[in-house]
């Protein structure tokens, strides 16, 4: 189910092909190997040359797996994360539909900020991303929630928790403003590019993938006609970003 579109360059992709084609010559080189029609040759290290090639070949696709793995670790933190979940929502929110990044807003008690608030047919959401983490524990009423990856473990308030304090303070907005009934929701995402974030939180956590952004989101604003005064709740929230 893991989507990597847009996880890796052009230039990676061409050196990953690079690496690709470097193996294909290694084992012409060294005598053939044909899988398929099981004929084995012996391998031609007989010269201090052939011996040259052979470990030229290997280091040359470690190095490109190993400037990928380099470049994605590079991208797994929290500002790539909102640049990545704000571009996907923008393209899968429909239209009308609107996202803002790293919005502040100006709210009954005070500022609060959030990664991405996005406006479209259903209501408002309020986004949290995470950019590393590829097992997450919590429960949705928990104080903390937990993130892992192979080398570290972080201890991290539930966002939820000020999702949805955010959320009630934007309906107390609208419903001073006279718009009644409007859906304001937490979303929580996890964009980890190494691989799809296994997520361990429980019914209501309101959370999903980068991975599985789309479908998920689908599922939850799977509506055809806007259910609100849109221009109007746009108009206040854009307000309330000033």
């Amino acid at each position: 189910m893991t989507d990597n579109k847009g996880i890796l360059p052009d230039g990676f992709k061409k050196r990953l092909s690079v690496a690709a084609s470097a193996n294909v010559r290694l084992i012409e080189y060294l005598g053939g190997y044909n899988m398929f029609g099981g004929n084995f040759q012996t391998w031609k290290l007989h010269s201090a040359q052939d011996y040259f090639m052979f470990f030229a070949y290997i280091l040359a696709g470690v190095l490109v797996f190993w400037l990928i793995a380099k470049h994605m670790n590079k991208q797994r933190n929290h500002e790539k994360a909102v640049e990545k979940v704000s571009g996907r929502l923008k393209k899968i929110c429909g239209k009308p539909g609107e996202v803002l990044k790293n919005a502040t807003l100006n709210l009954p008690e005070g500022k609060m900020t959030f990664d991405v608030v996005l406006m479209d047919k259903r209501g408002v959401y309020l986004v949290r991303t995470y950019g590393w983490g590829i097992k997450i524990y919590g429960t949705p009423d928990g104080a903390m929630w937990r993130r892992e990856d192979a080398k570290r473990k972080e201890e991290f308030e539930n966002p939820l928790l000020e999702l949805k304090k955010g959320a009630a303070e934007i309906t107390k907005v609208m419903e001073e403003n006279g718009v009644q009934s409007l859906k304001v929701m937490p979303m929580v995402v996890f964009a980890d590019n190494f691989q799809t974030p296994e997520l361990y939180l429980g019914y209501g956590s309101f959370s999903t993938t980068y991975q599985e952004l789309k479908s998920w989101y689908k599922k939850q604003s799977g509506v055809k006609e806007v259910q609100y005064d849109y221009d109007k709740v746009s108009s206040i929230i854009k307000e309330l970003a000033k």
